[in-house]
């Protein structure tokens, strides 16, 4: 497999072959993700090819799992941390390999290719032009009618069970929660799947830190598969 992968065992306790993935941004608000590794859980990082959760990258993403599993007996679920475009990745990688996933940390998550501001028409531009390639998308309208991510791949996260940590902010203006972390909480509660929501009232998009990391770790580890 070409590409960079992290990998961070816990120091100073044992290790419970546990294990955390890092969808995207690696190394950024890491406060949880430090929490844990101090409870015995590994974390792990693959490089993505785009932020935009492409088949390509959640195949890897599978193939890491199994690599992890056999070299170094990483139980073959995980914790997927998703932050921001990394919702994107956590959920596409759950919903195409459910048996992989034990649980989902969502904070402020993208679910949807037009579900957030840009912050501006600068990043608009980007963000559009990264989709695209990503996809292979000709024009933008085929972005906003394409009806295969993640916010139409939640029935199968609810058909497996697997329990969703979701964290956001009330005030984000870059990913919007009513297009995004609300309409999985929706979906769930709808479904009685299990799912627990922090709200971080005035909040913007960043920090991505959650409300109260021990009442998030307590319910991962009563919740995970």
């Amino acid at each position: 497999m070409d590409r960079d992968a992290i990998i961070v065992f816990p120091e100073n306790v044992s290790f419970n072959k546990k294990w955390m993935l890092k969808t995207e941004y690696f190394g950024a608000f890491p406060e949880l993700e430090l929490a844990m590794l101090k409870e015995g859980y590994a974390l792990a990082y693959l490089k993505n090819r785009n932020r935009w959760g492409t088949d390509e990258d959640q195949i890897a993403k599978r193939d890491f799992a199994e690599y992890l599993n056999s070299e170094y007996g990483f139980k073959r679920r995980c914790i997927c941390i998703g932050m921001s475009c990394g919702g994107f990745h956590a959920v596409n990688f759950a919903s195409r390999f459910p048996s992989y996933v034990s649980l989902l940390y969502l904070d402020a998550p993208l679910l949807s290719f037009c579900g957030w501001s840009g912050n501006g028409a600068g990043n608009r531009d980007v963000w559009e032009k990264e989709q695209m390639e990503a996809y292979g998308f000709k024009t933008t309208a085929e972005i906003r009618i394409y009806n295969d991510q993640p916010v139409h791949r939640l029935k199968t996260l609810t058909d497996n069970n697997i329990p969703v940590a979701l964290v956001y902010g009330d005030a984000d203006t870059c990913v919007s929660p009513e297009e995004n972390a609300l309409v999985l909480y929706q979906y769930y509660i709808i479904k009685n799947a299990p799912i627990k929501i922090w709200r971080k009232r005035g909040c913007d998009h960043h920090p991505h830190v959650a409300v109260d990391t021990d009442e998030v770790m307590e319910f991962i580890k009563r919740n995970e598969l």
